[in-house]
C-alpha cells in the first residue's frame, strides 16, 4: 500500500488540468484539516476528490476477498477521518466540496458547478450551470452515531432522512456494491453526512433484483 498515492492521483490531476483550463488558479494541499486537493483561498472552498474505493462509495465499493477485518478496519478509518476534517474545516469557516471520481464522467458539470460557487459562471456544451451530485458537506456538523430503524420498502442507498449522502464503514462479505456486479457483500454499515445517523442493511443479491 506504500506505493498508492494520497496525492496527485489520476483524477486529482484531471480535475486540476479541468480547472486551470477554465481561468482557475488555486492552492494544492493547502496546511488545513484533511489537506484538501485544491484549495480556493480568497472564498475559502476546500475540494476534496475521493477514490470510490478509499472513501466509501455505496455506488461502487468493492470489498477485497482477503483481510476482511483489516479492510474493514482502514475503510471507517478513512471515512471517520474524512468526516472529522469537514467538521474541522466547517467550524474554520471554509465551505467544502467532496467529489467522487466517479463523478469525472461530467467534468465539464463539476467545473460550471465550482465556478459559480466562486462567482464565475460561464457557458459550456451544457448551457447555464445546473445541479449535479458533487458533495457539499453540510453547513454546520452532525452528530454522528445514532442508529434509525429502516422505514418500510426505503432504498439502502438512501437515509431516513432523505439524503443519498451516505458513505459505506464497513461490509460484511466481499464483493462490489455496483448494481451489475455478480457478486455482493451480504450486508453493509452506512454513515449519513447529513445527519449522522447509522444504518446496517442487507445488500440485495444479483437474484433478487
Amino acid at each position: 500500500m506504500a506505493r498508492i498515492r494520497s496525492k496527485d492521483t489520476k483524477p486529482e490531476l484531471r480535475l486540476r488540468k479541468a480547472l486551470w483550463a477554465a481561468g482557475c488558479r488555486y492552492r494544492l494541499h493547502y496546511d488545513l484539516p484533511g489537506r484538501p486537493d485544491i484549495v480556493f483561498l480568497r472564498k475559502r472552498l476546500a475540494i476534496f476528490m475521493d477514490g470510490c474505493f478509499w472513501h466509501g462509495c455505496p455506488l461502487h465499493y468493492s470489498a477485497p476477498r482477503t483481510r476482511e477485518d483489516f479492510w474493514k478496519a482502514k475503510l471507517r478509518q478513512n471515512v471517520m477521518r474524512d468526516m472529522a476534517a469537514d467538521e474541522a474545516l466547517i467550524r474554520e469557516g471554509w465551505e467544502v466540496f467532496r467529489i467522487w471520481e466517479h463523478e469525472l464522467v461530467n467534468i465539464e458539470k463539476i467545473v460550471e458547478h465550482i465556478l459559480n460557487f466562486l462567482g464565475r459562471p460561464h457557458q459550456t456544451a451544457y448551457g447555464a450551470a445546473s445541479p449535479i451530485s458533487v458533495t457539499t458537506v453540510a453547513e454546520s456538523p452532525a452528530s454522528y452515531g445514532n442508529q434509525h430503524e429502516e422505514p418500510p420498502e426505503t432504498d439502502w442507498r438512501t437515509c431516513h432522512c432523505g439524503s443519498e449522502d451516505l458513505r459505506v464503514l464497513s461490509v460484511s462479505g466481499h464483493g462490489s456494491l455496483r448494481s451489475n456486479s455478480r457478486r455482493c457483500p451480504q450486508s453493509a454499515e452506512l454513515i449519513c453526512r447529513k445527519c449522522g445517523s447509522l444504518r446496517s442493511v442487507k445488500v440485495p443479491q444479483p437474484n433478487q433484483r
